[in-house]
């Protein structure tokens, strides 16, 4: 590689690679990307379906660049946008470099389901190294309650190596980094150092409205929910955010303004937080709530989102 391809070039000994981290809905892959990563690139909450499309996270080691890539819950599409969200986890996979396959421990307590299978299969018809992953074991009973779990997962198939972690607390996280490293290619710098994301930054602002938006919302308004940053107005003392809250019906939308505009309030309020940590300004955020009947089957608007 040289610098007429537009990266840097390769410093001798270095290694540098894409890591998919994969797996079925709410197994805690944004989670442990953002660990990994060591800032918040990925939203996160309790629900499915959190991540939509893929999300690049950076990690710049001694002698190593690590590119993680958070995909979306792998399951049977249902929709456009599952398809689309599927497609993703495909492509990742191809792509990639190094596969991380996460199971949720808990789940798996009562023996590897169906879906953890499915996600199992496509990851070894990638032919890609890959790391099982057995996440959330602070959640289990004892130590012991996690040996019938590891026995079930290698036979899933050969994996390059096998841990017991918790993203959220960050056990066993750092020698999965180590591990990592050592499996990555000689390459270049796919990023400057001290680069974090490359998801753009409206989307970013989208995914940290839609984050909260989750938190609050009850019901099947959370999967029916989308956010558009209309426009960023960036003024001397502070940052207007204009962005749309879209649903699918009426009453979803009555649902998420709340009565007496209580609950979209508050889904702004919890957002600007977080907004004004990643820009670093005062924000002023005004949220509209439009429905958009059937978006999920929209394969313009879902192109308008990014997704």
């Amino acid at each position: 590689m040289s610098e007429a391809d537009g990266r840097e070039p390769v410093e001798k000994g270095f290694r540098s690679g894409f890591v998919a981290v994969v797996g079925r809905p709410n197994v805690g892959k944004s989670t442990l990307v953002n660990r990994l990563v060591g800032e918040k690139v990925s939203i996160t909450s309790p629900r499915p379906q959190t991540t939509r499309s893929p999300i690049r996270g950076v990690r710049n080691g001694e002698g190593y660049q690590a590119v993680f890539v958070d995909t979306p819950g792998s399951q049977k599409p249902r929709d456009t946008l599952r398809s689309r969200m599927q497609q993703q986890v495909l492509d990742s996979l191809s792509e990639s470099d190094v596969i991380l396959f996460l199971i949720d421990a808990q789940q798996a307590r009562e023996g590897i389901g169906r879906g953890d299978r499915y996600v199992a299969r496509l990851v070894f018809s990638s032919a890609t190294p890959a790391i099982a992953v057995v996440n959330k074991v602070d959640l289990l009973k004892n130590g012991a309650e996690a040996l019938p779990i590891v026995d079930e997962v290698a036979r899933l198939g050969d994996w390059h190596d096998t841990f017991l972690l918790s993203a959220t607390g960050g056990l066993n996280v750092e020698p999965l980094m180590h591990t990592v490293a050592e499996m990555l290619p000689s390459g270049p710098r796919y990023f400057p150092e001290g680069f974090v994301t490359d998801h753009p930054e409206t989307l970013i602002l989208a995914e940290y409205i839609r984050e909260k938006a989750l938190n609050v919302l009850r019901e099947e308004v959370p999967h029916a929910i989308a956010v558009e940053i209309e426009e960023v107005e960036r003024k001397e003392k502070v940052t207007v955010i204009y962005a749309i809250i879209h649903v699918e019906r009426a009453s979803q939308r009555m649902i998420t303004l709340g009565k007496n505009g209580k609950t979209i309030k508050q889904i702004g309020t919890e957002a600007r937080r977080d907004v004004e940590r990643l820009l670093g300004t005062r924000i002023y955020l005004d949220l509209k709530v439009k429905v958009s009947p059937g978006w999920r089957g929209d394969v313009r608007f879902l192109e308008q989102l990014g997704l």
